[in-house]
């Protein structure tokens, strides 16, 4: 019973986190900030758009939207959060293997340091700790880190394991690769920064953008109610305030996507 038991808290330890970071699940806060917004945006449009409860049943397609749109969001984020955390422990690697430690121990002695500079809660912490643990139970570095990179999305990550995994076999200079990818980690990092501060002013614009259509619809609602009053009620009125949404949900679109600038 014991070896039984042994061997089946072996396999869930080699099972354990892997998890494919190129797909992001929202978490419960991320969850009902969602709903929260998608309610609210519907309930908006209903009443600008269309004056009528009915109108109220676009919640299924808007939640759909507004899910892919936060999840797209959070994932560019993790990505530039896993990248960086990459980066910072390769340097804890290097600085291991500057000191005499062997390829796979400066893994874990980086791992402990991590740990103990920015805690287990980060993914990469949470990725590199479970390479550790997995190394004790002999299976290859870098097979390991060849199903990180897989898992991660993040093309330096790719690029490393692979050049990782001809080095191993090939006897490259180690040292060489991990200041190269470390390098490479800044600069596009730096690139990012400075592509942020040129479109900062931009982005804010768009947003502002983003508003206009409701708040001109608010206003004169309020204020001149009888010139939309045409608009509401009848099936050509409904048709082209639909049109419009349509327009306007295309509008938004690009301009999401014309911000989406990718290195």
């Amino acid at each position: 019973m014991k070896g039984v038991k042994g061997s089946t808290s072996k396999a869930a330890a080699l099972q354990q986190a892997r998890k494919d970071c190129r797909v992001y699940v929202l978490n419960w806060q991320e969850n009902l900030l969602w709903i929260i917004a998608s309610v609210g945006a519907t309930c908006l449009i209903s009443w600008l758009f269309y004056r009528s409860i009915y109108a109220l049943a676009m919640v299924v397609p808007m939640l759909f939207l507004t899910r892919k749109l936060f999840c797209r969001h959070f994932l560019a984020k993790q990505k530039r959060e896993m990248l960086y955390q990459f980066g910072e422990m390769l340097q804890i690697i290097a600085a291991s293997l500057k000191a005499g430690y062997s390829m796979e121990n400066a893994f874990s002695q980086a791992c402990e340091e991590y740990v103990r500079l920015y805690g287990k809660k980060h993914v990469m912490g949470q990725e590199f700790c479970n390479i550790c643990r997995k190394m004790k139970y002999n299976e290859p570095l870098e097979q390991l880190l060849e199903d990180l990179a897989q898992r991660s999305g993040v093309e330096e990550i790719v690029s490393f394991s692979q050049v990782f995994s001809f080095a191993k076999r090939g006897g490259g200079d180690m040292m060489k690769i991990f200041q190269n990818t470390v390098e490479k980690i800044r600069q596009k990092s730096e690139v990012e920064r400075e592509i942020d501060t040129v479109i900062t002013a931009k982005r804010t614009e768009q947003r502002i953008m983003d508003i206009v259509p409701f708040a001109i619809l608010l206003y004169v609602g309020l204020t001149s109610p009888e010139f939309l009053a045409p608009l509401y009620g009848n099936f050509l009125g409904v048709a082209a305030m639909t049109a419009c949404l349509l327009i306007y949900a295309g509008a938004f679109l690009l301009a999401e996507k014309i911000m989406d600038i990718r290195i």
